[in-house]
């Protein structure tokens, strides 16, 4: 069972589903439920994440399937980091459920070489030293100069959630990040996708944002200047402006 929290909408249009990333929980997630207050918010704790047991099956598609066993009927997935991965595993699987996503600078999809040896070294840190103290330096390290005053405090109580989540799950969920990377896992939802989908990215992203939008005539991108991989903490104000012109554009507005 995943535990959710629920925020009610005050107007129309499809809910949304966030989903957090990386050792994270719901609150990872609330900037962006909080910049679209007219629309209902599904913030659901991944298996093995914040109040929920760890599973055996720590895979993205096996995360996307314990979402979909508990999202409503139709909506639209908003995932950041290894939340992107799973909200584009989700879009590929269940078109008739999933009207569209918004990926906010996924974790490896299509990554660079480059990004590939990086999460292989992170993976060995994780290994040889405490996860706790990869987590938290992960975190900070993600963010291009302080943070908004109104985000720092929020920000801050994220990393220590981060730095609590068990070892065993930190090591194995990083391990699964990586295997869905291109062939593993990336490359067939997005050769699968009937929808349309988001793509923000930070400075630099691990995703060459062009390979996302070549591999599916569904994949539109952007990209945040000067900003960091914690963008829904960073630049807000922007994320909220770029999702919804996507969401006029493709009708799901």
């Amino acid at each position: 069972m995943v535990h959710a929290h629920h925020r009610g909408g005050t107007g129309p249009g499809l809910p949304l589903l966030l989903v957090h990333g990386w050792s994270c929980d719901h609150r990872a997630m609330l900037p962006v439920a909080e910049a679209f207050p007219e629309r209902a918010a599904i913030l659901p704790d991944l298996p093995g994440h914040g109040r929920n047991p760890a599973p055996a099956d720590l895979s993205i598609p096996a995360h996307a399937s314990a979402l979909l066993a508990v999202a409503p009927a139709r909506f639209i997935a908003v995932g950041h980091s290894m939340g992107g991965q799973v909200a584009l595993a989700m879009a590929a699987a269940a078109p008739d459920r999933v009207a569209g996503a918004v990926l906010l600078d996924p974790a490896h999809i299509l990554a660079s070489d480059k990004a590939m040896e990086v999460g292989e070294a992170l993976a060995e840190k994780l290994d040889r030293f405490p996860p706790a103290e990869v987590v938290e330096a992960f975190a900070r390290g993600m963010l291009t100069g302080p943070l908004p005053a109104a985000m720092a405090g929020r920000f801050d109580a994220l990393v220590a959630t981060m730095a609590q989540t068990p070892a065993d799950i930190v090591r194995a969920q990083w391990r699964a990040i990586l295997a869905w990377n291109g062939a593993g896992g990336g490359a067939a939802a997005l050769a699968a996708l009937k929808v349309p989908v988001l793509v923000i990215g930070c400075d630099r992203p691990v995703n060459r944002l062009a390979d996302l939008g070549r591999a599916s005539r569904h994949v539109a991108t952007a990209q945040l200047a000067c900003t960091g991989h914690m963008v829904q903490f960073e630049a807000m104000e922007q994320v909220e402006a770029m999702i919804r012109h996507w969401l006029r554009c493709t009708s799901l507005g």
